[in-house]
C-alpha cells in the first residue's frame, strides 16, 4: 500500500447510509481534518473531531465559507432528484472555495457501462461530473454495484432470506461484483490517503471497489448455509431473465416508477451489461491495499441481522 497522506475533507451526508460509514472510515485514519456540512435544521449528531458547520445550502456565501480551505469534498446525498439538484450549489460553492477534488453522489455502477446508459437514476449523474470538470475542478467516481449487504436485507438479489425464497435468473451463474457498505467506506478511506501522485491518477476517473466477484448461485447456496437449512427448505423458482425484464417495464409503463429496480439489479447479473469489473477492481484494490471479504461472513452476518437463523 502506498504512504498515506491526511487532508482536510468536507462531507454533505455524512449521517446516511453510505456517509456514515465513510465518515468511521475516514476518522479511523487518524490522519484527516473532517468537516461536516449539515442542514440548519438537522439534527444530526456527529463524533467527537468532527467539525459541523450548519446552513442553508442554497445560501452560497454559507457553502463557500464551509468549504474554505477544504481539498476533498465528498457529496452523498439521497438518489431523490431534488436532493440530487442540491449538488449543483454544492459543486458550484467548491470552485468559489478553491477545494481541487469532489467526489460526486456516484457510489454505484459502472459510470462507463451499458448499465449506467440504460437506466436513467446511472446516467443523470453525468451532469454532475461535467459540471465539476467545467468549473476546473477534478471528479472521481466511487464504483461499487449496489451494496451487497444493504441489498441482501432488502431482498433485492432476488433472495429473500426471511422467507426463504429465491429468484435464480436461468442458471444464476452470471459473475458479477458488488461490495458492501464498510468496504466501500474503507475504499474511499484509502482512496484519499493515496499521496498526491497516486490520488492524481484518477483524476476524472472512476475507481473501482468489490467486497468479491459471486454468482447468484453462491449467494444462495452461502444463505442456505448461513441459515441452517437445506435447499429443499426454500422456495426457489428458476426464471428467464427476459420474463422478469418484461413484468419490471410493463410496471414502469403502468405507473410504478420503482419498478425499475427489479431489472437495474438483474442487469448486474447478467452478461455484458457491466456488472462484472474484476480486472479493473483488483488493480485498484492493489493501489489502494484493500483486501476482499469472505462472502459466508458477510451473510451469516446479514441473517444474524435479520433474525432469520434456523429455528
Amino acid at each position: 500500500m502506498s504512504p498515506q497522506q491526511g487532508r482536510k475533507i468536507a462531507m454533505v451526508g455524512a449521517t446516511g447510509t453510505i456517509g456514515s460509514v465513510t465518515l468511521a472510515a475516514l476518522l479511523k485514519t487518524n490522519i484527516h481534518t473532517i468537516t461536516a456540512i449539515t442542514r440548519t435544521e438537522s439534527s444530526a449528531t456527529f463524533p467527537s473531531g468532527v467539525t459541523v458547520k450548519k446552513g442553508d445550502y442554497s445560501d452560497a456565501s454559507f457553502l463557500a465559507s464551509a468549504l474554505e480551505g477544504q481539498d476533498v469534498l465528498i457529496l452523498q446525498v439521497n438518489m431523490m432528484p431534488n436532493a440530487m439538484e442540491s449538488q449543483v450549489t454544492l459543486i458550484e460553492a467548491a470552485a468559489k472555495a478553491g477545494v481541487p477534488w469532489v467526489l460526486p453522489t456516484e457510489f454505484g455502477s459502472d459510470i462507463y457501462s451499458p448499465i449506467a446508459r440504460d437506466f436513467p437514476m446511472t446516467g443523470m449523474k453525468k451532469k454532475y461530473r461535467d459540471l465539476i470538470e467545467e468549473k476546473g475542478l477534478s471528479w472521481i467516481g466511487i464504483v461499487n454495484n449496489p451494496w451487497f449487504d444493504w441489498s441482501m436485507k432488502q431482498g433485492l438479489w432476488s433472495i429473500d432470506i426471511p422467507g426463504r425464497k429465491a429468484t435464480i435468473y436461468d442458471s444464476g451463474d452470471v459473475k458479477f461484483n458488488t461490495a458492501t457498505l464498510g468496504q466501500v467506506g474503507r475504499g474511499v478511506a484509502a482512496l484519499l490517503s493515496l499521496p498526491d501522485d497516486k490520488l492524481d491518477a484518477y483524476k476524472n476517473k472512476p475507481v473501482y471497489l468489490r467486497s468479491f466477484l459471486i454468482t447468484q448461485r453462491e449467494v444462495l447456496d452461502s444463505a442456505i448455509r448461513a441459515m441452517g437449512t437445506k435447499e429443499s427448505d426454500w422456495e426457489i423458482l428458476k426464471q428467464e431473465p427476459e420474463v422478469a425484464i418484461k413484468a419490471s417495464r410493463d410496471a414502469v409503463a403502468a405507473g410504478n416508477p420503482f419498478a425499475f429496480v427489479g431489472e437495474f439489479y438483474l442487469a448486474h447479473m447478467q452478461e455484458g451489461r457491466g456488472g462484472n469489473y474484476e480486472e479493473k477492481a483488483a488493480k485498484d484494490a492493489e493501489v489502494l491495499g484493500l483486501k476482499g471479504e469472505s462472502l459466508d461472513e458477510v451473510i451469516k452476518r446479514v441473517v444474524e441481522e435479520l433474525g432469520a437463523g434456523s429455528k
